[in-house]
């Protein structure tokens, strides 16, 4: 009885965790999973724009947006904005309400503030209007559209790996320790845990605030609705396995590591059953 108990104990523990560290079965989902996986990071990195402009659409576009980038009306918004506001500046003191002459002074800049500020986004919206035109003549299919989407998802990606960096910062600075009764292995399986945590909310919100980006995008090149939905789909499978990946990967370095700790503590274990036996057959055997 005694061989069989101690044959099941290490056999229910190593069903325990191959249970817990089990991979998931082949099947139609999971080679879907992997298919999609494999295309989205091929779109991210590989893929080349299917649409390339002709020459005339690029020399269009090249010329909207030089109007609009080196616009005189709207650097001279913009000079114009930036002397009202210092001119606030100079008499806008703490307490301008009840003091001479300070209250009769600043009403009037804030009013030209305000028609400065009008003036701007006035040349703003002229702006980005010309700057929408010009990326509807190359299109979204076309290199500049490919690299501006992928640019700005480098851009939201790192940003998302930032704000993890931050948290986690924050968090060993205010302490996420346990005990003092806690084993060393377990107050470093509880950090690598809150990293990961970390990581992986920084990188599904850059994924949301990437999504948001692309819809803007897709209305800023003047897409219709069949291929912007399109663009839309590969654009996000591409982010989304990007985003897989790294998760994927600090799950599985995460997940190989528990499993040496619990091989190890196991193996440790079974050593100490395995001794005390001994201990008392050399004690019988003296007596």
């Amino acid at each position: 009885m005694s061989s069989q108990r101690m044959q099941r104990r290490p056999g229910g523990t190593g069903g325990a965790v191959g249970s817990v560290l089990s991979l998931p079965r082949p099947g139609p989902k999971m080679y879907s999973a992997l298919v999609w996986w494999v295309f989205g990071l091929y779109a991210l990195f590989f893929a080349k724009a299917p649409y390339t402009p002709s020459i005339e659409a690029e020399s269009q576009y090249n010329e909207l947006m030089s109007r609009a980038m080196f616009s005189d009306e709207g650097r001279m918004a913009q000079r114009r904005l930036e002397i009202a506001q210092r001119d606030l500046d100079e008499v806008h003191v703490f307490g301008w309400r009840w003091r001479e002459p300070y209250r009769h002074l600043v009403p009037p800049r804030q009013r030209a503030v305000e028609v400065a500020q009008q003036e701007f986004m006035m040349a703003v919206r002229e702006r980005d209007a010309v700057v929408s035109e010009a990326k509807a003549t190359v299109g979204i299919w076309s290199t500049y559209g490919v690299e501006e989407v992928r640019n700005r998802f480098w851009g939201d990606y790192q940003w998302g790996k930032d704000f993890a960096k931050r948290m986690t910062f924050w968090d060993l600075i205010f302490g996420i320790g346990g005990g003092r009764d806690e084993e060393f292995y377990v107050t470093i399986l509880r950090m690598v845990g809150q990293v990961m945590m970390n990581f992986t909310v920084g990188l599904i919100s850059a994924l949301v605030c990437f999504a948001f980006s692309l819809v803007r995008l897709i209305w800023e090149y003047k897409t219709n609705m069949l291929s912007g939905l399109l663009f839309f789909f590969v654009a996000m499978s591409g982010a989304s396995a990007m985003v897989a990946l790294f998760v994927g990967g600090m799950v599985a370095t995460a997940v190989g590591g528990v499993y040496a700790v619990a091989q190890s503590q196991s193996g440790a274990r079974l050593e100490g059953r395995g001794a005390a036996p001994r201990v008392r057959h050399q004690r019988h055997h003296y007596e």
